[in-house]
């Protein structure tokens, strides 16, 4: 007769390598900080504006700590509020009610590394609001998949750079982008991304 623990040890042994290849699939999203070659002022302008374009208010900004929080901004609401969310965090599974509304703002850091080099890191916090079947709503936080983080770096660093610039298809030469961290994994280093010397 099979002991418990011997039981135990056939099941991790059966699911532990479903469980590594799981993992691999998280890990492909929230981009790394960015590494520049331009002043910082030409960073956080950059970034500033990049914001403004896309219909953000600046909640708090510190030049002197490189802090930059944006307002929150509605990206669905309605039936496709569900898929929508989806598409740029993991969903909770709701057991009442359903979702009718999902926004999102971000946090950005701007770091004077030397006269001529910036790092950027980018953070976006999402948030789905919840209608229970009995009226109760209630806003709850949604875990970041990267897309939007994505979007804001390549937004940013066309601004900077002109249309050719991709996180997705690094030209040769001109930028270069290490393997995207998990969501919610301490960055320890900096990925390096290289750009041109000077601004066109």
């Amino acid at each position: 007769m099979i002991g418990r623990k011997h039981l135990l040890l056939i099941l991790f042994l059966l699911f532990a390598p479903a469980v590594q290849d799981w993992a691999p699939a998280r890990a492909q999203l929230v981009p790394p900080p960015l590494r520049l070659y331009i002043p910082f002022e030409a960073a956080w302008d950059g970034m500033v504006e990049t914001l403004g374009k896309n219909e953000f208010e600046l909640l708090r900004q510190n030049r002197g700590q490189g802090f930059i929080l944006s307002s929150f901004r509605e990206y669905s609401s309605g039936l496709l509020t569900e898929s929508h969310i989806s598409k740029i965090g993991e969903k909770p599974k709701l057991i009442d009610g359903d979702w009718v509304r999902v926004r999102h703002q971000y946090e950005i850091r701007v770091e004077l590394i030397a006269e001529r080099e910036t790092v950027v890191t980018v953070d976006a916090n999402i948030q789905a609001l919840q209608r229970e079947y009995l009226g109760k709503e209630t806003w709850i936080e949604i875990q970041t998949i990267g897309k939007l983080e994505e979007t804001l770096l390549t937004q940013f660093g066309q601004h900077l750079f002109g249309d050719t610039f991709s996180l997705q298809e690094p030209k040769k030469g001109f930028w270069e982008r290490d393997p995207a961290y998990a969501p919610g994994q301490k960055r320890q280093g900096v990925p390096r991304i290289v750009g041109p010397e000077r601004l066109p």
